[in-house]
């Protein structure tokens, strides 16, 4: 992607979005948040960023369904759901699982923004690209159906977190920082926080926190893959090694979209403390792996990346008593 390409995006976020210093309780290390929990209401976390970008594409294109997929509670399909009507837009998802009786959290969401839900199976979800593709080539105009790839996760998408890093380099250096952290679930956040850091020549790690059952090197094929593209259209003015993109494994515990118990700690303890919500799938994990990476490694200042999730929150009151 040419740098010019950074400018095709729509106004869809509230930002900048703050730059916090936490007490968390913890002596070391320094913390320091990007509250990206605060990008929206409705629309709020880290997708809406991605959004920005995507759906400048689908209106450039014409588009007037916008398709997607994830899982039931899945932060993304309910801001895309969110975007795509707050653009004139109709909302097609296919949610991995079986209808739950009542609808809670994001999904409650996406009814109510009248989403139009196919549920498929986790088997049928391995197929969910060719699933999507076939739904556009049975519209009566195809062109009119825009496919979006889970997460949001790929090269247009990921120019958000470029943008986000400009963003940050603004409200703070960043090479004062030990490491950058941030969850990864589908890997295109990751993938533009890294060739963002690239291209400011900002000196820093940046350590994604894997919240799936997917493994660190299946993301960093992914993340390769987006970066290839930046590569090809000559945004990237040098290739990023596979040993600087940092994924740790082992903090997912039983299951994507399952609490761990650090986890289910840490939300408890940081809204005590702070007001802030962290969520169970991906921030309550990645929070955890940051802090206990940051032991290991001696980190002294460190940056969290929060990416929202607190409708999601809404489902697990079972887990949370």
């Amino acid at each position: 992607m040419k740098k010019n390409k950074l400018s095709h995006l729509l106004s869809l976020a509230s930002l900048p979005t703050p730059l916090q210093k936490l007490d968390a309780g913890t002596k070391e290390p320094e913390i320091w948040i990007k509250r990206d929990d605060l990008t929206e209401f409705v629309g709020s976390g880290n997708k809406i960023r991605k959004l920005e970008y995507l759906l400048y594409d689908a209106k450039e294109k014409g588009a007037k369904i916008i398709c997607t997929c994830g899982g039931i509670q899945s932060n993304h399909c309910r801001a895309t759901a969110f975007a795509a009507r707050k653009l004139g837009m109709k909302p097609v998802l296919f949610l991995r699982g079986s209808k739950p009786e009542k609808a809670e959290g994001n999904l409650l969401l996406d009814h109510l923004l009248e989403s139009e839900i196919h549920w498929i199976t986790a088997e049928q979800y391995k197929d969910r690209e060719n699933i999507m593709n076939a739904m556009k080539n049975t519209q009566e105009n195809p062109d009119d159906f825009y496919v979006i790839p889970e997460g949001g996760s790929n090269a247009i998408g990921s120019l958000g977190y470029i943008k986000c890093v400009e963003e940050l380099s603004k409200q703070t250096d960043l090479n004062e920082f030990d490491a950058i952290f941030c969850p990864v679930g589908s890997g295109g956040t990751y993938a533009g926080l890294i060739a963002g850091l690239t291209y400011y020549n900002i000196n820093c790690d940046l350590i994604g926190i894997n919240v799936t059952l997917a493994t660190a090197d299946d993301f960093k094929k992914h993340i390769q893959n987006i970066l290839t593209e930046y590569e090809n259209e000559d945004f990237l003015k040098e290739k990023i090694d596979d040993e600087k993109i940092k994924i740790i494994d082992g903090y997912t515990g039983e299951a994507y979209a399952v609490p761990t118990e650090n986890g289910i700690s840490w939300i408890k303890s940081l809204i005590l403390k702070t007001g802030i919500l962290l969520d169970p799938v991906y921030t309550a994990k990645a929070f955890d792996g940051m802090i206990e990476e940051s032991k290991k490694s001696g980190y002294k200042k460190v940056l969290f990346l929060h990416s929202g999730g607190g409708f999601g929150t809404f489902a697990y009151s079972e887990h949370l008593k």
